[in-house]
């Protein structure tokens, strides 16, 4: 089995896991286009997407759109040490712009 496209680290993961209930939830990356260009959201829901690619990194279970699991391999999700951050950051080259919502 391949590795998964996305690395979420030991701290990003605890952190996610206090903000949310992954036996009800996903975590969702998808690819965003808008006046700003190309970018992805992140997002935890609730209610897991009938698409995109499934899999498990750190113990989160991940829902990524094709061209996010595509793009993004290698990239790493980890906490955001900049105080007027949103928490999180997304480490890859392609993810210039990324939102947490």
């Amino acid at each position: 089995m391949p590795e998964p496209p996305l690395t979420i680290t030991r701290d990003a993961a605890r952190k996610l896991r206090t903000e949310a209930d992954f036996t009800r939830a996903v975590l969702a990356v998808r690819q965003v286009l808008g006046c700003g260009g190309n970018g992805y959201r992140i997002s935890v829901e609730e209610n897991e997407p009938d698409e995109g690619h499934r899999f498990v990194a750190e113990g989160i279970p991940v829902v990524m759109d094709d061209v996010s699991f595509t793009r993004l391999r290698g990239a790493i999700l980890e906490l955001d040490p900049d105080p007027a951050g949103e928490g999180y950051r997304l480490d890859h080259p392609e993810a210039v712009m990324t939102t947490f919502c």
